[in-house]
């Protein structure tokens, strides 16, 4: 129990100090119904809100309809959604959802799923395998089904893990989102959200995180570590 207080805890601090750190918020966007927010769901999955935000604006004034997207090359909707990593995989990924709910339901409206309850509804979602994912599934239950998530992607997964958050070895995400969801507020969790994908992508870089500039190193034991191993270094010619 001690350690879940201190989880619970670290993650209200992390919470608060990236608050206060990060740039203001995007200006709030339109309302997206539960099957474009599966769509920005794909785009946004290891993105940051900003990077997804304009491949959402390309896919949209890029193409006449969802139908257009459906029936366009991989190429040619990977290349509307470029602003985001992975622009060839998530081109792929869209144009499988689409076509996989055009021949299920021949529109493009997942209105009903969202009536059948939040967990019957996410399973109904988890179904649309290739295009969706756990984070898909994750993030359209945060934000279209008034459902408590947390979705998680590898630039946030890295973070809570060199936090100490989740465990290095992390093989079972569903176990690990529920561990979180009951230690981040529903109404706090699309903020958290965006603010871990802002200091992935911006301090807590993959391959060379800059841990010394990071706002959460006094926080963090991987970025405490980091920090000391550069501090003990000697400099060249010594």
């Amino acid at each position: 129990m001690a350690a879940n207080t201190n989880k619970q805890t670290l993650l209200a601090q992390v919470q608060t100090v990236l608050k206060k750190k990060s740039p203001a918020p995007p200006a709030p966007t339109a309302e997206r119904s539960v099957l474009e927010e599966v769509l920005y769901g794909i785009v946004r999955d290891g993105a940051t809100p900003e990077a997804a935000d304009a491949a959402w604006a390309a896919l949209k004034t890029g193409f006449h309809d969802l139908n257009e997207v459906r029936v366009s090359s991989v190429t040619e909707v990977a290349d509307a959604v470029r602003a985001v990593p992975q622009a060839g995989a998530k081109g792929e990924r869209i144009v499988d959802f689409l076509q996989k709910v055009f021949e299920e339901f021949y529109s493009f409206d997942l209105g009903d799923i969202a009536k059948k309850g939040v967990k019957q509804a996410a399973k109904q979602l988890a179904r649309f395998k290739g295009g969706v994912n756990d984070f898909v599934v994750a993030w359209a239950t945060q934000r279209a089904l008034g459902g408590h998530a947390v979705p998680l992607d590898e630039p946030t997964i890295r973070v809570l893990q060199r936090l100490g958050v989740l465990d290095d070895d992390l093989d079972d995400l569903e176990a690990a989102r529920a561990t979180l969801e009951h230690f981040i507020p529903k109404a706090k969790g699309p903020e958290f959200t965006d603010l871990v994908s802002q200091l992935a992508a911006s301090t807590c870089t993959a391959d060379l995180p800059n841990c010394a500039a990071c706002p959460l190193r006094p926080d963090c034991p991987t970025g405490q570590e980091n920090t000391a191993k550069a501090k003990a270094k000697p400099a060249k010619g010594k």
